[in-house]
């Protein structure tokens, strides 16, 4: 009985073990310029610079949400990220190159609180592009929707 409660705790510290490794790493964020210089930054790190926040609602939500997060002139200007063009990741290896001019004239964010809470990998955490969708016709396309990563793990400058 002894070996089996043993090997039972075992087990499950091996399970507590890797998913706080993995939620750890996955609230992590890894920022390169086109040089090359990569930076990993934090939730906390993030949530210290200046914020943003405004309602909108999404295709993937229901009804008006609350975003905040960073502004994309003050995440690229923080980190020194000076490309014209930057790839997007997430966690699923989906990509998408963006216009560094679309993100900081278009008002988008690097959101990391969906109504006042952070959110899971479940609910497009901890990171996801978000733009002011309500606020313009134009941020309701096709070209917007595949500029708003979620899951998002890193941000790269590109030439």
């Amino acid at each position: 009985m002894m070996k089996t409660i043993t090997k039972f705790a075992m087990t499950i510290g091996t399970i507590i073990v890797f998913t706080v490794g993995n939620a750890q790493a996955e609230s992590e964020l890894r920022l390169s310029t086109t040089g090359g210089e990569a930076t990993t930054v934090s939730f906390e790190e993030l949530s210290k610079l200046p914020d943003t926040e405004f309602y909108t609602s999404t295709p993937w939500t229901d009804g008006v949400q609350k975003f905040r997060g960073v502004d994309f002139d003050v995440l690229l200007d923080t980190y020194g990220i000076t490309a014209d063009t930057v790839r997007v990741s997430a966690l699923n290896d989906y990509s998408v190159m963006i216009p560094a001019s679309v993100l900081r004239d278009d008002n988008a964010i690097l959101v990391y609180l969906q109504n006042d809470a952070e959110m899971s990998v479940r609910d497009k955490g901890p990171f996801w592009v978000v733009f002011p969708y309500d606020s313009d016709v134009r941020f309701q396309t096709d070209t917007y929707w595949s500029y708003s990563v979620w899951q998002v793990k890193s941000i790269d400058g590109q030439n």
